[in-house]
């Protein structure tokens, strides 16, 4: 069977737009799968986030429940796995509220858990507020 060189030709063509198309998929694949790890890492440093500052938040109750008064506003970083890189920021302010003939106080805690700077790869912040009363 004869063959001419055109038809030959043709043979290159179709093997280049193969190997072309072959390429694209692969580098989309690649680009999915980068995507997936990110949204992955950023849903993980949330969750941490979340973590931290509900840390803090207990131990700003804590501290109400115990002293019946605002803790100092404090920063500080949790002792454990994956919330220790965090750092925790409590607040509280409080309120007298009268109800009837009582009188007690009502604590607002406000709590910011942040890791990394704004614009960063690794920036995760979360803030959590709660209200304590009736001491």
């Amino acid at each position: 069977m004869k063959t001419s060189a055109r038809s030959r030709g043709f043979s290159l063509v179709s093997a280049v737009f193969l190997l072309v198309i072959v390429a694209l998929v692969a580098g989309y694949a690649l680009s999915i799968g980068t995507t997936q790890r990110a949204d992955t890492t950023l849903a993980l440093l949330g969750k941490r986030a979340d973590l931290a500052a509900r840390a803090g938040l207990e131990w700003g109750i804590g501290r109400v429940l115990q002293d019946s008064a605002c803790p100092a506003n404090s920063s500080f970083s949790p002792t454990g796995t994956g919330i220790g890189s965090f750092t925790v920021a409590v607040s509280c302010s409080s309120t007298s509220v009268t109800e009837g003939a009582s009188t007690y106080p009502v604590y607002t805690l406000s709590v910011t858990a942040t890791l990394g700077s704004e614009g960063s790869e690794d920036f995760a912040r979360r803030t959590l507020s709660s209200q304590v009363s009736g001491i």
